[in-house]
């Protein structure tokens, strides 16, 4: 279903935004948040609420 979107894409964008300890203020997750956004937003996938909380959730436990 979401076969055009590149994970290398999502990986640059957080690794740019990231760093640690990023998950314990609001203002920095937003950061991310916003990041992933412009991300989907590239391939069309800005309104797919699913794909973007199971990226998001993968982004705060491995990142």
């Amino acid at each position: 279903m979401y076969e055009n979107i590149h994970v290398s894409d999502i990986d640059s964008i957080v690794k740019e935004v990231r760093f640690p300890g990023w998950q314990t203020t609001n203002a920095d997750e937003r950061e991310v948040q916003k990041a992933l956004r412009k991300t989907l937003l590239k391939y069309k996938l800005h309104k797919e609420e699913e794909l973007f909380n199971k990226a998001y959730m993968y982004i705060r436990e491995y990142y």
